[in-house]
C-alpha cells in the first residue's frame, strides 16, 4: 500500500513533470505498478499527470466525456466514456461494477453533487480517492 507521504510526493512530482522534461531528467520507474483511474485527465493538469504516471509504468484508465483531446492517450491508456453528471447520457455507468483501482484521481470535480456521486460509486473499490 502506498503511504500518504509517498502519494503526496508523487502528486507534487506530477506537477513538476514539464520542468523535469525541459531539463532532460529521467523519470524513474515506479517500485510498484498501480492501477490509476483519472476522472477527467485530458485537460488542464490532467495530461501532465497522466503522462507522468505512464512514464513511471502505472496502468492508467481515463474516465471522461471524450470531448477534450479524446485520442491523446488512446494507445497507452484505457478510455472509459461517460459524464460526471449521472443524469446526462450514460452518466457514470462505465464505472459501475466490481473493478478496483489503487488510486482515483478526480481532476474534474467542480460540482459537489458530481464528486459525491462518483465518490459514492467508487468508495469501496479504491485505496485512495484524491
Amino acid at each position: 500500500m502506498v503511504t500518504r507521504r509517498e502519494l503526496l510526493q508523487q502528486g507534487t512530482a506530477l506537477m513538476a513533470l514539464p520542468a523535469m522534461a525541459a531539463h532532460g531528467r529521467t523519470i524513474r520507474p515506479a517500485r510498484r505498478k498501480l492501477d490509476l483511474l483519472f476522472l477527467g485527465g485530458t485537460g488542464f493538469l490532467g495530461p501532465h499527470q497522466v503522462e507522468y504516471a505512464l512514464a513511471r509504468g502505472h496502468r492508467v484508465t481515463l474516465f471522461n466525456r471524450g470531448r477534450s483531446a479524446p485520442s491523446i492517450f488512446a494507445k497507452r491508456a484505457e478510455i472509459l466514456l461517460g459524464d460526471r453528471d449521472k443524469n446526462v447520457g450514460a452518466g457514470l455507468s462505465a464505472l459501475q461494477g466490481n473493478r478496483r483501482w489503487d488510486v482515483v484521481i478526480d481532476n474534474s470535480g467542480y460540482v459537489p453533487r458530481h464528486v459525491s456521486d462518483s465518490l459514492e460509486l467508487l468508495k469501496n473499490r479504491t485505496g485512495r480517492y484524491l
